[in-house]
């Protein structure tokens, strides 16, 4: 098993990149289907970061924040296989407690991204070992 720091420092962007020019079209317009087939793999990825963030979000308030019971619903439907225990109380509280880096008693999508990270690495350091 593989321990990472969960931070939710995101690294510097150039001032000169424009989320227009990473998604120039909304997700909701059908122009956008035929947008999502000539992006690039990074960008189709980021695309989907952001729409399973906003699937579960809003739903219980906030609609930029996911509460913990939304966060457990992304987790189980999202990454149930991955995780494991995602719907076990206290390993979901563990996970929770430390993304919340600025203990507002929400994820935010900084901290969501941290997540995804985190098991994007581990993923990474579990194939080059094998």
């Amino acid at each position: 098993m593989y321990k990472t720091t969960l931070t939710s420092q995101p690294p510097p962007l150039s001032l000169s990149l424009s989320i227009h020019s990473l998604f120039p079209l909304r997700s909701h317009s059908p122009q956008f289907f035929l947008h999502l087939v000539t992006m690039s793999g990074i960008q189709q990825a980021m695309s989907l970061l952001i729409a399973s963030f906003h699937k579960y979000s809003g739903k219980e308030g906030d609609k930029l924040t996911l509460s913990k019971a939304e966060l457990k619903e992304l987790l189980q439907a999202e990454l149930g296989e991955m995780l494991g225990k995602a719907s076990d109380k206290s390993a979901v509280d563990r996970i929770f407690n430390d993304l919340d880096s600025n203990k507002d008693n929400t994820v935010d999508f900084k901290e969501y991204v941290t997540l995804v990270s985190c098991l994007t690495v581990m993923c990474n350091e579990f194939f080059i070992k094998k």
